[in-house]
């Protein structure tokens, strides 16, 4: 039994150590590089609609002669854009390594960058960049100028009345304003814009604490897939009474990904033999069409490369060999060749 846990330990460190038929050993004189691998990345922006009954809506239409109130406290949750981009990333799945290369460059994250070319920058992703959740602002408590006789000792009812009493006498003192009808009016015009943006601003609070208020707020989700192949998966659930939930609760945010036709390569050639090590290979991608949809709509769709759709191929021996080298710089999200010079 023992002999067998040590066989089956002794496997599973030469399965970790061994990627793409190399194997690493300790104290090796080798550079290990790996393929990029394509992420797909989906910021998800969706707003919170909260609706706040007023205080005195049910004398809305009594003081205000106005029926068009909140009547009750509710939120609801709509998506409103779906935007896709891309970044690289290691695929440690697909590891080479080489013995005499001492030309060549790799990227932050250990993925190809150049041959005779030193690597000054480091990666960036390509496509849109993702947007990080929106934080929700702290809304500010704005105490309305209600007197000591509006409040104190009344009823709901009389409450009410004063508040809209306040709200006649704000509409009336924006008409003196404006027609120039009272003993002090603003030096110039910025400051009678300032008075009536305030005035505009009491009314409106005053208002709402008839018909009640709309609070809006944007939040963002990111998802990140990796596409492995063609396939139909469903990256979220999403609901109008609960904003993201779980599958049953929800309806689904679908991704389809169709992988496009590839060249057969240097890898999966039943003629040929694994990896040589002293060989460097570079990354022959992929493509994908993809199709992001929710409640039946396309959302999103487009057309990416995705590295880990393609081959690993061998570079030709004829570009490094010889006193004066190619120079190689090749593609840092797909792994391909960019530009040879000589």
């Amino acid at each position: 039994m023992k002999m067998r846990r040590f066989l089956g330990a002794i496997c599973a460190i030469i399965c970790v150590m061994s990627v793409s038929g190399q194997v690493v050993r300790e104290g090796e004189m080798a550079m290990v590089y790996y393929m990029p691998q394509t992420q797909l990345v989906i910021d998800i922006e969706y707003e919170s609609v909260i609706l706040h009954r007023g205080i005195y809506a049910d004398y809305a239409k009594q003081y205000l002669g106005t029926t068009q109130v909140i009547n009750d406290d509710a939120i609801s949750y709509a998506i409103t854009d779906i935007k896709p981009s891309v970044k690289t990333v290691a695929d440690y799945s697909r590891m080479h390594k080489v013995t005499n290369a001492p030309l060549l460059s790799l990227t932050t994250m250990g993925t190809l960058y150049g041959y005779g070319i030193q690597n000054d920058t480091p990666t960036v992703p390509n496509g849109l960049k993702p947007v990080a959740n929106a934080p929700i602002e702290n809304q500010q408590i704005n105490v309305l100028p209600l007197f000591e006789e509006h409040i104190v000792g009344k009823s709901l009812a009389q409450q009410a009345q004063g508040a809209a009493k306040l709200i006649y006498r704000i509409r009336e003192n924006r008409l003196y304003l404006i027609g120039g009808e009272m003993d002090k009016t603003p030096a110039d015009g910025a400051a009678m814009q300032l008075a009536l943006n305030k005035m505009d601003q009491l009314e409106r609070q005053l208002v709402e604490l008839f018909v009640g208020r709309i609070e809006t707020t944007k939040h963002h989700k990111t998802i990140v897939y990796t596409p492995v192949k063609s396939e139909e998966t469903e990256l979220a659930y999403f609901s109008e009474e609960t904003g993201f939930t779980t599958a049953g609760n929800g309806n689904p945010i679908t991704l389809h990904i169709t992988a496009r036709r590839q060249t057969k390569g240097y890898a999966n050639s039943d003629n040929k033999k694994g990896p040589v090590p002293s060989q460097i290979y570079y990354n022959l991608p992929g493509s994908a069409v993809y199709t992001i949809k929710y409640q039946g709509d396309t959302q999103a769709e487009g057309d990416i490369q995705v590295a880990q759709f393609g081959v690993s191929v061998p570079l030709a021996q004829d570009l490094i060999d010889g006193k004066q080298p190619h120079s190689i710089r090749f593609n840092t999200e797909t792994g391909n060749i960019l530009v040879v010079e000589k």
